[in-house]
């Protein structure tokens, strides 16, 4: 291009689009103070309602971006001249000492269909992928301001120039955005812009982003690896030969969770500690152990373009029962394989609404409504009463494992050295192992408390009646923390049960309690008195019983209720013992500077590129669900509005806690915003906060468990975008009864 490109402001950006491209752009001027004076001759040639929009030299700099510093306003009815003025002294005071003092005005697009910011990589992110975000409506502010969350994100490697049929609805928007990524020069861009009420794009708006341009050798580098990864993903379709249906489906947020245990792109030492403990051996002998279809061993967990997956596959059967037949087995999990890849936004409550993974009360005839058409009725019935039969034997799976695990613990004293090959088997075996018996445990407790409030058996405050009678380590460490702070109990003592503890359970950088004085100090002196007086309802127990004997459950309420108890509370406990064995590691490790390799050695892990994290995709973006090769390269964000804990109405400053350290914060009376759901955060019950707010998480987390207990509402797993525009924003309000949020 001959032009000279003279970054500046919105006003030469957009001639400069309008000089040397047929993109469409709604009539605009940029305009001095001194044009009031003609302002009423200068409207004639506006439509009926316009914007005034902020034009600073400050804000679309080369070197540096303000985007959204400044203000804009509008539509305003061009009739309504004092308004004009006033709003346009408003854009100018924005600029602060700013030495250019005009503003746009720019035709409002009435009726648009969509409006969308398009970037030339993910905002936040050195990805080397477009992003597009877009609102159905004519808000023009919507994906800017924050306010909206029904807003579409899709995401495109910038190696693709053409989408797929079924990404078809994004081709206007990539053509607009590789067309002036050329026409600047492969800088890379923001741009706004709408589609009319005739579905033609109007450009509103383009900037430069600091300095940033395209590298095409790192956009061949970054191809050639997921090209490899791709293979991988193709090579694994086919399952084991005992196992049913295809593996094409694969989650970060099914069964053990990675997302939520050791993050979205976990370090070699997280991942390759979670792999050993649980996904490549553990978690099939705990299926087998509880009581379900025994396999041949299979990897759980794999790793694409440095994500770890769960196999939905692997998963969906290690749920199976005994008693059913194999051409019944293949054909649940073709339809349970279906059902999912229809409803992706599912991938995170697989075993609530995907899979039959527990007995939960229902009867044989609600049982057979899904699957009456799938598999003979004598196959369900033995099913069913499979799922009834494994429900009989919790009590004594809980106190087996139970007893395994106290045992393990006990030995975890100061002579003790995890990182001892033996060792870390011995810890798997003593207390993952466990801890997975538990969790499973939980989660059916957990399953047949949502059933019991579904049927109308229980209402919502008596379920979070029985929630709250909960008596976890969660509580007693509360309890704990105020007997420090009064002086009946010692710092010493109570960082001898709790020093263990660590935002991120297998995240090196991530200090515990021990290490941390300042912070666990200001943690105790923030403790309150904890009243566990709570009784629960007779109303509980009456309609329990009435329901049970009404469907000749062979339980009792009281019977029932005291293994709820038991078993939420020693989900969360084992946790508790297992990852002291954990934080033992991590300090071994950092103590003896074991590198990633030597780690892997003791774990009987290879050392290769596929078990390890590649630093040349650090900035790949994956979606949460992979079901095609073309994920790889592009997807579209799932709609994620996070599962909300609560009721009422919250709103409140926002504190945006990391994993990296345990800072002396003051959490009270905040919305805790926090990435994942992961209960090495139960120091930040120590505080009153307002509100607890995750980017993973589900309905049945750990972390949901805790703020029911400690009645703290909650959005867990509100999503990646979501997440975003709460994180990087001061203030919220929270409708806990409407599932809704809005940025204050």
């Amino acid at each position: 291009m001959d032009d000279q490109i003279n970054y500046g402001n919105k006003a030469k950006n957009l001639e400069f689009v309008a000089n040397h491209t047929d993109i469409e752009i709604p009539y605009f001027r940029e305009l001095s103070l001194k044009d009031l004076e003609n302002i009423n001759e200068i409207l004639n040639d506006f439509s009926e309602e316009i914007m005034i929009r902020s034009n600073s030299s400050n804000e679309d700099l080369e070197s540096s971006s303000n985007a959204g510093k400044y203000l804009s306003i509008g539509p305003i009815s061009k009739k309504r001249i004092n308004d004009i003025k006033e709003s346009w002294n408003q854009v100018l005071n924005s600029y602060e000492k700013d030495v250019n003092q005009t503003v746009i005005l720019q035709d409002y697009v009435k009726n648009a269909r969509s409006v969308s910011v398009l970037t030339s990589f993910k905002v936040g992110t050195d990805s080397l992928y477009r992003s597009f975000s877009i609102y159905s409506g004519p808000e023009t502010d919507a994906v800017t301001s924050g306010k909206y969350n029904q807003i579409k994100n899709f995401y495109v490697h910038r190696s693709i120039n053409k989408l797929p049929k079924k990404y078809d609805e994004y081709s206007i928007y990539l053509n607009i955005l590789t067309k002036l990524e050329d026409l600047f020069g492969n800088k890379h861009l923001d741009i706004e812009m709408v589609l009319n009420n005739n579905s033609s794009p109007l450009l509103l708006q383009v900037r430069p982003l600091m300095e940033r341009k395209v590298d095409k050798d790192l956009i061949f580098t970054e191809k050639k690896i997921i090209e490899q990864n791709i293979k991988k993903f193709e090579a694994l379709k086919d399952t084991t030969d005992d196992r049913f249906g295809i593996n094409h489906l694969f989650s970060n947020m099914s069964d053990m969770n990675p997302a939520e245990m050791i993050g979205k792109k976990p370090d070699n030492v997280a991942f390759g500690l979670y792999k050993f403990m649980f996904t490549d051996s553990t978690w099939n002998i705990q299926r087998g152990e509880f009581g379900y279809r025994k396999y041949k061993p299979a990897k759980l967990m794999e790793l694409f373009n440095n994500v770890p997956y769960i196999n939905v596959n692997h998963s969906l059967n290690s749920f199976l029962t005994r008693s059913l037949q194999v051409d019944s087995c293949e054909k649940i999990i073709q339809h349970q394989l279906e059902k999912l890849k229809e409803n992706p936004h599912l991938h995170d409550s697989i075993e609530f609404n995907i899979s039959r993974s527990s007995y939960v009360f229902d009867s044989e005839d609600e049982f057979a409504i899904e699957y009456k058409k799938i598999i003979r009725s004598e196959e369900i019935e033995k099913w069913h009463q499979d799922l009834i039969d494994i429900d009989s034997f919790n009590k004594s799976t809980l106190e087996k494992n139970n007893k395994t695990m106290l045992n393990a613990f006990s030995l975890l004293d100061g002579n003790f050295e995890y990182s001892k090959k033996e060792n870390i088997k011995f810890i798997r075996d003593n207390m993952a192992l466990p801890f997975t018996h538990h969790s499973r445990l939980g989660f059916v407790y957990f399953a047949q408390l949502n059933n019991l409030l579904r049927k109308e058996v229980i209402t919502e405050a008596h379920k979070n009646s029985l929630l709250l009678s909960v008596k976890s380590i969660s509580t007693k460490m509360k309890a704990d923390a105020y007997q420090v702070k009064i002086g009946k109990q010692s710092l010493d003592s109570f960082l001898d049960i709790y020093g263990h503890i660590r935002a991120g359970n297998y995240n090196l950088s991530s200090s515990n309690l021990r290490n941390n004085l300042e912070f666990t100090e200001l943690l105790i002196q923030n403790s309150e008195i904890h009243d566990e007086n709570i009784s629960l309802q007779k109303a509980i127990f009456t309609n329990i019983d009435k329901y049970f004997k009404f469907n000749n459950i062979p339980y009792t309420a009281s019977s029932w209720i005291e293994m709820f108890q038991t078993a939420i509370a020693t989900r969360e406990n084992s946790k508790f013992y297992y990852t002291k064995g954990i934080d033992g590691i991590l300090n071994e490790i950092e103590e003896q500077n074991i590198s990633d390799e030597e780690l892997f050695q003791r774990l009987n892990i290879e050392f290769s590129q596929e078990n390890t994290i590649n630093l040349d995709l650090k900035n790949t973006l994956m979606p949460d669900l992979i079901s095609s090769s073309d994920d790889f390269y592009l997807y579209e964000e799932m709609s994620k509005e996070g599962n909300y804990i609560g009721q009422g109405t919250v709103s409140g400053e926002i504190l945006l806690l990391d994993h990296h350290s345990n800072q002396p914060y003051d959490l009270d009376n905040k919305i805790v915003v926090i990435p994942a759901a992961d209960p090495g955060w139960d120091w930040i019950f120590n505080y009153k906060i307002k509100s607890l707010i995750t980017q993973y998480g589900g309905p049945n987390s750990h972390m949901a468990i805790r703020c029911a207990e400690h009645r703290i509402p909650a959005i867990l797993g509100i999503g990646e975008n979501n997440f975003s525009i709460i994180s990087t924003s001061q203030s919220l309000s929270i409708d806990f009864s409407n599932e809704s949020f809005a940025i204050v």
